[in-house]
This record gives C-alpha cells, sequence and structure tokens, in this order.
C-alpha cells in the first residue's frame, strides 16, 4: 500500500509534468497561430518554459536515477556517491550537532529532574505494576539454596562479631529509660500472676509435695507417737493452698503499690543486670557462651532457609492480589520522591547537575561512535533504497523545483525575446 508521502510526491510529480506538457502544447498552438506580436510572445514563453521545466526535470531526476535509463555521466548522483554521502552525512551530525558546545547548551535549557520527576509521577502506577509483575521472574530466576546461604552466612557472620551482652544491656537501658520501667515492672507482675492462676493446681500440688511434715507425730517427755495418717496429707495441701494464696496476694499488692518495696527491689535488680551484661566480664563470657551454642545449633541454617521460603512466598502472593501492597508501596514511594523533586529547587538542581554532566560526557565520548552507526547504517543501505528513502523525503519539494523551473523559465523567455525585439 503507498504512503502518504508516495501519494504527495507522486501528486507532484503529475503536475510538474503537467506543467511541461502545457507548456509545449502551447508551443505546437504557436506554429498555427497567425504571425502577430503577441503571438511572438506566446512562442518564447512556451519555448523557454519547456527548457526549463526539462532542465530542472533532467537535474532533479539525475539525482536519484539515470534519466530515461541512459547512463549519462554524472547522473544517478546519491546511489552511486552513498558511501561519500554517509561519511559527509555523519561528519555533518557530529560537528553540527554532537559537539560538545552544542550539547552543553541545549543540556542547561532543559530542567532534565523536573521532566523525570513529572514523567515518573505520571507513570507511577505503570512502573510499579513493570515492577510486580518483574518480581516473580526475577524470584524464580534465584538458586534457593544460594540465598538461603546467603541469608545464612550474613546472619551467622554478623551475629560472630557481636558482643550480644552489652546490646541486651543497653537494650534494656533503653527500655527502662524514663518512667518505661514502671510498665515493665507491671508487665512482668502481670504476666507472673497471670502464670500462676494459670497453674495454681500444678503449684499447690509441687509446694504440697515439699513440705517436710513427718509421718507420726510424738508427744514430748512420753513414750507415745501419734500417727498422722491422711491428715498429713491435709495439712500439706492447707499449707500449700495458704502459700500460693499469699504468692498472689503479694503480687497484687505489688502491683497497686508503686512505693512497694519489692517494687522498688525489682527495678534495682534490672538496672543491675543492665549493668552487669555491660560491664560484667562474667555477663558477657555467659552471653558469649549462649550466642555459641545457638550458632552451633544445626536449626540455624534450615532457620535461614525458612526465612527465604516465607519471604518469598509472601512477595509471589501479593503481587498478584488486585490490591497488592508491594505495588501500592511502590507507586506511593515514586510519588514521594517525585514530588520531593519537583518542590525542592535545591535537590532538582542536585540531580540537574549530576544528569546534565553523566549525559554530556556519554554524549561527548561517543559522538564518534554515533558518527559510525550513522555511516555505518547508510552504507547497508542499497543504492536504490538510498534513493528512495531521500526521494520520498524531499522528492515532493523538488517538484515544486520542476514547476517553479518551468514556470518561470516562461517569464524569462518573455524578458529575452522583449529584449531582442528592442534591439
Amino acid at each position: 500500500m503507498m504512503s502518504d508521502k508516495a501519494k504527495a510526491l507522486k501528486k507532484m510529480q503529475r503536475l510538474a509534468t503537467a506543467a511541461v506538457a502545457v507548456a509545449f502544447v502551447l508551443l505546437i498552438a504557436t506554429l498555427f497561430l497567425p504571425n502577430a506580436v503577441w503571438v511572438h510572445y506566446l512562442r518564447a514563453f512556451a519555448e523557454a518554459a519547456v527548457v526549463g521545466g526539462m532542465a530542472d526535470w533532467f537535474a532533479v531526476t539525475a539525482l536519484f536515477r539515470h534519466p530515461l535509463g541512459l547512463p549519462i555521466p554524472h547522473t544517478r548522483i546519491l546511489p552511486q556517491g552513498k558511501d561519500r554521502i554517509a561519511t559527509s552525512l555523519s561528519n555533518f551530525v557530529v560537528t553540527n550537532f554532537l559537539s560538545r558546545e552544542v550539547v552543553e547548551r541545549e543540556l542547561h535549557k532543559i530542567d532534565l529532574s523536573a521532566k523525570g520527576a513529572e514523567y515518573i509521577e505520571s507513570k507511577a502506577d505503570a512502573i510499579a505494576i513493570r515492577a510486580t509483575e518483574f518480581l516473580p521472574r526475577l524470584l524464580q530466576a534465584l538458586d534457593d539454596e544460594d540465598i538461603s546461604r546467603f541469608f545464612e552466612a550474613q546472619f551467622t557472620d554478623r551475629l560472630r562479631h557481636i558482643s550480644v551482652a552489652p546490646i541486651a544491656g543497653k537494650l534494656i537501658e533503653l527500655l527502662t529509660s524514663g518512667d518505661k520501667h514502671e510498665q515493665i515492672v507491671n508487665d512482668l507482675l502481670a504476666l507472673g500472676e497471670g502464670g500462676l492462676s494459670d497453674n495454681r493446681d500444678v503449684l499447690t500440688s509441687m509446694i504440697r509435695k515439699e513440705i517436710p511434715i513427718p509421718d507420726s507425730l510424738s508427744m514430748p517427755g512420753l513414750p507415745i507417737s501419734l500417727p498422722l495418717g491422711t491428715v498429713k496429707d491435709k495439712l500439706a495441701g492447707m499449707i500449700a493452698e495458704e502459700a500460693v494464696k499469699r504468692i498472689l496476694r503479694t503480687i497484687a499488692e505489688v502491683r497497686e503499690n508503686p512505693t512497694h518495696e519489692i517494687r522498688s527491689r525489682i527495678r534495682e535488680r534490672i538496672a543491675r543486670l543492665a549493668v552487669d551484661l555491660k560491664e560484667s566480664p562474667e555477663m558477657q563470657a555467659r552471653g558469649e557462651e549462649i550466642k555459641n551454642e545457638f550458632l552451633a545449633n544445626p536449626n540455624v541454617s534450615s532457620y535461614a532457609a525458612r526465612i527465604w521460603t516465607e519471604v518469598k512466598r509472601a512477595i509471589e502472593d501479593d503481587v498478584i492480589r488486585p490490591d497488592s501492597q508491594i505495588r501500592l508501596q511502590i507507586a506511593n514511594g515514586l510519588r514521594r520522591a517525585a514530588g520531593q523533586v519537583q518542590s525542592d529547587e535545591l535537590i532538582r538542581e542536585k540531580f540537574n547537575h549530576v544528569l546534565r554532566s553523566a549525559a554530556l560526557e556519554i554524549i561527548s565520548d561517543n559522538s564518534q561512535q554515533f558518527a559510525r552507526i550513522i555511516e555505518e547504517t547508510v552504507a547497508r543501505w542499497d543504492g536504490e533504497e538510498l534513493a528512495n528513502k531521500l526521494e520520498l523525503e524531499v522528492g515532493r519539494d523538488l517538484q515544486f523545483v520542476r514547476l517553479n523551473g518551468t514556470l518561470v523559465g516562461g517569464l524569462l523567455g518573455i524578458v529575452l525575446h522583449a529584449i531582442v525585439s528592442v534591439f
């Protein structure tokens, strides 16, 4: 199917040819007209128009092909000189459009960071969708064993070089700083009270078994002993029950009384523990022992593998959901970043400096590469292909040259005939 450019070219070619044909018909017609002055001027116009139109037809045609198929020297210029044209065109583009001065001047006219931020903000959702579509493919490309080993190595290597006791001490200090220690004490007391209440029967039984009540009761000065029998168990149970009640009552009192002595002792003990963890060599050595025991546990490697498996599954499950949180966070993050860049002139200038410098260096350092691409691309074209491409681009304007040549030639014929008639 003929393109719009080809249709426009054909139309102008027919118009320019028609103009020459009309001039030629007019010239023939003047041969049968009377010998009048106006006929002489009309013939001069027609003769010059035909000559001008044919000359311009020859010149335009010679650019692209041999006129009338005749191998006339210095015709079919573009197909035969395409290699020279390729070199000249590449040098022209690089010299006039890709020189460092031109590129630098044009780059400073563009607010690259603002345009980039505007594009990212308008395309945030689309970028987020593309990113989440790519994530599953990326996860599938990764080797699960390699990632698990990586997690394990990172976790164990970092933990080996960390002194856990001082960190634990600092953590306790942070958790108990200010008035937060009161909440910690309350939580500990509540935890203890809840645990005792939930296991009251078990605790009572344990205490009952540990109460040292003899099997018989001896009377001082009398050779008689009173067997206790079942009384022993009932007595132990009563004592144990009372002990548990007393413990729970004491915990409740401590919880309700902010100045209770036991509460103060708990606070002191927590503070002392934090200091010991940070300063005591014994506590630090014990912390290292616990850490090494943990690292030696074979479950650590399986734990790293489970972490990666869970992370991977969570990502894969999320990205297929219509309300994917990952996609939402990516889109919102892009919008926030783009908005920050657009509203902060200082950030834009910094980004512009970096982007302009990078673009300038890339274009300047690769200008000869661009020239080579242009030259090689044109050189790969067939001569006829190059001629056809150029004719489609500029051929319509060249047909105007033919048309103008016909009309201007005719007018010049009238002028010359007038001059000759006068002299």
